[in-house]
C-alpha cells in the first residue's frame, strides 16, 4: 500500500508539473496573440474587440493557474480559494472549448468531424486527457 501511495504521489507530481507548464505556456501564448486550444475556441466563438478582451482575460487566468499549480508543489496551497477559483474558471473554459470545438466547431462531430473520424476522436481524447489532468491536480 505504501509503494502505491508513493507511486500515486509521483504520478500527481509529474502531472501537476506538466499541466502547470502547459497552462502557463498557453497563457503566455494567448497574451502574445496566439493561443492554445481554449483560446482558439474563444476566437471561433466571438469576433472583434470582445474576442481580444476574452482571449487576454483567459490568457492571464491560464498563466496564473499554471504558475499557481507549479508553486503549489514548492510552497503548498498558500493561495487558498483564489487559486481554486482560477482553476474552476480554467476548467469551465476548457469544458466549453471542448463542446464548442469538438462538438459544434468547424471540425466538430456535428459539422463534419465524421469525415475523418479517427482524427476527430484522437483530438477529442487529447482534450479530455488534459481536462482530466486539470481536474486531477486541482
Amino acid at each position: 500500500m505504501v509503494s502505491e501511495k508513493r507511486g500515486w504521489n509521483a504520478t500527481l507530481f509529474i502531472l501537476q508539473i506538466a499541466v502547470g507548464v502547459m497552462l502557463a505556456v498557453g497563457g503566455i501564448w494567448a497574451l502574445q496573440g496566439g493561443g492554445d486550444f481554449a483560446a482558439s475556441a474563444i476566437k471561433d466563438l466571438v469576433e472583434g474587440d470582445l474576442e481580444g478582451i476574452l482571449v487576454i482575460v483567459f490568457g492571464v487566468i491560464e498563466l496564473l493557474v499554471g504558475i499557481f499549480m507549479i508553486l503549489k508543489l514548492l510552497i503548498g496551497d498558500r493561495f487558498g480559494s483564489f487559486g481554486s477559483v482560477l482553476v474552476l474558471i480554467a476548467t469551465v473554459v476548457w469544458i466549453a472549448a471542448i463542446v464548442l470545438s469538438d462538438v459544434l466547431g468547424a471540425k466538430g462531430i456535428i459539422n463534419g468531424g465524421t469525415r475523418n473520424f479517427l482524427e476527430w476522436i484522437y483530438r477529442f481524447a487529447q482534450h479530455l486527457i488534459i481536462l482530466g489532468a486539470i481536474l486531477a491536480v486541482k
